[in-house]
């Protein structure tokens, strides 16, 4: 019964990304801070007496701690490296923040995959989460309402939100109780809507409330996708454009699934050769349905948000200059992050700089034409925090090599394969392993926004994927 009290204060909290009274205590801005200490003391009561009383370690969260052990090496490593010095940032110290917040990460996902083992106790968290979820979907829509009927934040709206976060509002973008408006796109993309969208395809519910087609995962979804659309936050819609494309992937492969065998059967000569052509022409169907979905979200995009409003002009394409023609589109900043990132990956690609250690290499590594950015000067000359890359692929790629990117890659396919196993199965398992599927395929664009380990959305979600599959037997070998 105690655990299910911290679970269910952690799931509330789960919004918060940042709190104000942390930040007064401590000095510093802190990601999921309300819920870190919940997250301690679940680990001490309920992880760490499983894994003592068992003996082992549960079996999904092994090559993530492969990966942990790779990010500690690489910072080893790092010692022995020639790390240019940049202001008073202290080598040690930001290596071991960096590490923190994989702990806190790796905390997240392993609490969610013991806690969620048994099928009763997954629903109970998922029940919880609704519930955190439908607070950020009711606070969204009201700062999406007030700045519509005020044309600017309200004082009482600033004062409120002060209560909840330590950064302010933006004029015509909802942040919810997140610290940015990207930040409310992840935790959106991440953990909620891939769970309403799964259940609202399924027909199922972990709440008992249910009025015909009606339920309250459903209802939650159509208030979530509104309150996504208000965060205006381009990779936030591209996340979950593809989950859309997949959906629409598995669907055409379903339902063209008879047709293939059909014209399989049909074949009286060189079966084998028709299966590889019909099952090319079928795949290549479902790649077109996604480049046509991806033109049209790029289509109304351009729009609506004044920045891409040139999105379909190519001419700095034309002069092969993808910077110039992500500054057009005001991105080129997070354009230069990555591609400073990869030039320090080409320096070091075996095992990276170590973790937390990529800004020391910006002042060597940035183009010539990084400098011509307000942002970029702005940032290295005034600013005393240490850049960072912006993309966790490219930031894992540096900071731990090739060595720690596979093994990450290796935990994601465990996920995966527990995600596609699962969703064969009816009932709750099957709505949890297409959300696992809809996650994995958001973070492939949510990867190139958010580059911290500390953020638990993701987490969570895979600890309820591997968790539930492992209580059904369906563990990846």
């Amino acid at each position: 019964m105690a655990e299910q009290f911290l679970w269910a204060g952690l799931a509330l909290l789960l919004p918060l990304t940042s709190f104000p009274l942390v930040k007064k205590l401590t000095g510093a801005d802190m990601v999921s801070p309300a819920s870190g200490p919940l997250l301690l003391v679940l680990l001490l009561v309920s992880v760490l007496p499983l894994v003592w009383r068992e003996r082992q370690v549960p079996r999904a969260a092994l090559p993530l701690l492969a990966f942990a052990c790779a990010a500690l090496f690489s910072c080893a490593l790092a010692f022995f490296l020639p790390l240019p010095p940049f202001r008073d940032q202290a080598i040690l110290s930001n290596m071991l923040k960096a590490l923190f917040t994989l702990a806190v990460g790796l905390g997240f996902y392993v609490a969610a995959l013991v806690w969620a083992s048994q099928a009763e106790r997954a629903a109970f968290l998922l029940r919880w989460i609704n519930w955190g979820g439908l607070a950020v979907i009711v606070w969204t829509l009201i700062q999406a309402a007030d700045f519509r009927m005020n044309h600017v934040v309200s004082v009482w709206m600033e004062q409120a939100q002060a209560l909840f976060t330590t950064s302010g509002l933006y004029n015509d973008r909802a942040t919810g109780f997140a610290f940015e408006p990207s930040w409310l796109a992840h935790q959106l993309n991440m953990l909620y809507l891939p769970f309403w969208l799964a259940a609202a395809l399924r027909g199922t519910s972990v709440h008992r409330l249910r009025l015909g087609f009606v339920t309250f995962e459903r209802c939650l979804l159509a208030g979530g996708l509104l309150a996504l659309w208000f965060t205006v936050s381009r990779i936030g819609f591209l996340s979950f454009v593809l989950c859309v494309i997949l959906l629409v992937g598995i669907a055409m492969l379903r339902g063209l699934g008879s047709l293939r065998e059909r014209l399989i059967g049909r074949a009286r000569a060189n079966r084998r050769l028709t299966r590889i052509l019909v099952s090319a022409g079928l795949w290549m169907g479902v790649a077109l349905a996604g480049v046509l979905l991806l033109l049209a979200a790029g289509l109304v995009l351009s729009k609506v948000d004044p920045r891409m409003k040139t999105l379909f002009n190519l001419s700095a394409l034309k002069e092969f200059s993808v910077l110039r023609y992500a500054n057009q589109l005001v991105f080129a900043e997070r354009v230069v992050f990555w591609e400073t990132g990869w030039n320090i990956f080409n320096d070091y690609p075996l095992f990276g700089v170590g973790l937390g250690n990529a800004g020391y290499f910006f002042s060597q590594k940035l183009s010539y034409f990084a400098w011509s950015l307000v942002e970029i000067r702005t940032l290295m000359y005034r600013w005393n925090t240490l850049p960072n890359i912006k993309s966790l692929w490219v930031r894992l790629l540096a900071e731990t090599g090739i060595a720690g990117t596979g093994l990450f890659f290796s935990w994601l396919y465990v996920v995966w394969a527990s995600a596609a196993r699962l969703y064969r199965r009816p009932g709750l398992a099957g709505t949890v392993g297409l959300a696992g599927l809809f996650v994995l395929v958001g973070l492939l664009a949510e990867g190139f926004s958010v580059d911290t380990f500390a953020l638990p959305y993701f987490w969570i979600s895979f600890g309820l994927v591997t968790g539930l599959a492992a209580s059904a037997g369906l563990r990846s070998r």
